[in-house]
């Protein structure tokens, strides 16, 4: 598992990029509906977008789990990424569900069948891992999240799907430019 200075800085730089995009269009999400994942409804495309092209750049296997990690902790003092600010457990999801989607990916030697496959996976694991994580911790959000997680599995598949094209469009435009290259070599 030893990663090149340059792939983690990648990783990171992804990591935050996801942050900063989740940030503006996630926050006012949250914030209009008062459901902690509902912003899941437009930033499961951004993640998607994100998670397939660092994927597809590096073909590391650990790499996207660090990428969760990273976006994790600077989702920490936000409302993002499933839980209220401060809450710290909220890492604990996001890099289960990025270690599910690494494995489904990796055993498919990162080919689109495999993040076909692994997107469902990804989104079930994921609500579940939440809900979980809310169960144990008696968070009084639980509620909400248990009323809501039939349209979020219905909604996050296909905006994952979109998400999974859109990182497979951009990366077949940039796997020949210098920057790509650099990072993979």
């Amino acid at each position: 598992m030893t990663f090149k200075t340059k792939e983690l800085i990648f990783i990171a730089l992804m990591a935050a990029a996801l942050f900063v995009v989740n940030l503006i269009i996630g926050s006012g999400i949250i914030a209009a509906t008062g459901v902690p994942g509902a912003s899941g409804f437009v930033t499961g495309l951004t993640n998607l977008i994100f998670i397939t092209f660092t994927a597809l750049v590096l073909k590391r296997f650990w790499s996207l789990t660090i990428l969760y990690l990273i976006y994790g902790i600077l989702a920490i003092p936000t409302p993002m990424a499933g839980g209220p600010p401060g809450f710290f457990w909220k890492i604990i999801p996001l890099v289960i569900t990025a270690f599910i989607f690494e494995v489904v990916v990796r055993i498919f030697n990162y080919r689109k069948r495999g993040f076909v496959i692994a997107l469902p996976a990804f989104v079930v694991v994921g609500i579940s891992a939440y809900i979980l994580t809310y169960w144990i911790l008696g968070m009084p959000e639980l509620e909400k999240i248990i009323a809501v997680w039939p349209i979020m599995i219905a909604l996050f598949v296909p905006l994952g799907y979109l998400g999974i094209w859109l990182g497979f469009k951009i990366y077949n435009r940039t796997k020949n430019k210098r920057v790509v290259y650099q990072i993979t070599s």
